[in-house]
C-alpha cells in the first residue's frame, strides 16, 4: 500500500496541526510566516471564517460514530451530558472536502467501523519524529503543495482529506517512522501536478481496508492517554470478532472545527492483509 522508512524514535510530539482550532489572527500570522502572498492570505482567511461558521446536526450518537458502541464502553455522564463530545458526521465532512472513495462494510459488530478504500493517488511527506516541529513542518509541506507549490502553480482544493500514519515497534507510541498524507482531489487523480518540494511524493496506493473508532471534542484529539485508550478499545472490539489487525501501523484522521459537536477524530488500524 505505502512504505514507511524505519527511523526509530519515541513519539513525544503532538499528532496534528489543526487550522480549524486557530483564531483568525493567529492563522493569518502563520500564513504570513510561511511566505504566502497577501492575496492568498486573504482568500485563506475568508475560507477559514466560513469554515468556522458551520453548525452541527442533532443526530443520534450511533449515527454520528457510524456504528453502535459496545455496552461495556458506553461512557455515562448523566446530567452533565451536553452532546458536544459527539463526533461530527463523516458525510458532512466529505461534503466540504474531497474524501477518498471508500465503502463502509456493514456489520452487526459493535465498537468499530470497517471501510474498504479504493486504489487512489495520495501525496505524502515524511515526519521527523525526533523534532518537536516534525508534524507541523510536514503539514505545511502538504498544505503548500495543495496550494500552488506544484509544477502547474494550481490550487487543488479549499479543504482536503489529510491523515497521519506511523509504524510502531512493540508499543503504539514507540515509533519507527511517521508520515502525513493527503488524498488528491478527484479532479487531479488522473494527472496530478508534480510537487516543487522534493520531500513531497505523489504515489498510488493500492486498495486497503481499515478498522476505526470515532470520537469528538477538540480537547481530546491530541490527548495521548485518550488516544491510547481508544486504540486499546479498538483492538479489544476487533478481538471479539476474531479480527487481528496489522499491529505495526496506525493512522489518525482529524477534522476540528470550533463549536459543539463539530469535531471528529478517527483512530484507525489496518487489515493485516493490506
Amino acid at each position: 500500500m505505502f512504505k514507511l522508512v524505519a527511523v526509530y524514535a519515541l513519539l513525544v510530539i503532538a499528532f496534528a496541526f489543526d487550522l480549524g482550532e486557530l483564531d483568525e489572527g493567529t492563522y493569518e500570522s502563520l500564513l504570513r510566516e510561511q511566505g504566502f502572498s497577501e492575496e492568498d492570505i486573504q482568500q485563506f482567511v475568508e475560507e477559514h471564517r466560513e469554515h468556522q461558521s458551520a453548525v452541527s446536526k442533532d443526530i443520534p450518537w450511533h449515527v454520528a460514530r457510524g456504528y453502535r458502541e459496545c455496552p461495556e464502553y458506553i461512557r455515562r455522564c448523566g446530567e452533565s451530558c451536553t452532546g458536544c463530545l459527539r463526533p461530527r458526521l463523516r458525510a458532512d465532512i466529505c461534503e466540504e472536502c474531497d474524501c477518498p472513495e471508500s465503502t463502509k462494510v456493514e456489520s452487526s459488530a459493535c465498537g468499530f467501523n470497517t471501510r474498504e478504500f479504493a486504489r487512489a493517488k495520495w501525496a505524502s511527506t515524511p515526519v521527523d519524529t525526533s523534532s518537536n516541529n516534525g508534524y507541523t513542518d510536514a503539514f505545511w509541506r502538504l498544505f503548500k503543495y495543495i496550494n500552488k507549490a506544484n509544477d502547474r502553480g494550481v490550487r487543488m482544493g479549499k479543504r482536503v482529506y489529510m491523515v497521519k500514519i506511523w509504524s510502531a515497534r512493540n508499543h503504539i507510541f514507540s515509533v519507527k517512522s511517521g508520515m502525513m498524507a493527503v488524498y488528491l482531489p478527484s479532479a487531479f487523480q488522473a494527472s496530478p501536478p508534480a510537487p516543487t518540494d522534493d520531500q513531497v511524493t505523489v504515489e498510488e496506493w493500492d486498495e486497503f481496508t481499515t478498522y476505526s473508532r470515532a470520537y469528538g471534542g477538540a480537547e481530546r484529539s491530541d490527548d495521548r492517554k485518550f488516544l491510547q485508550t481508544e486504540f486499546n478499545i479498538l483492538k479489544a472490539v476487533l478481538a471479539k470478532e476474531d479480527i487481528t489487525p496489522d499491529s505495526s501501523k496506525y493512522m489518525i484522521f482529524k477534522d476540528l472545527v470550533p463549536g459543539c459537536a463539530m469535531q471528529r477524530t478517527e483512530v484507525t488500524m489496518f487489515a493485516d492483509d493490506n
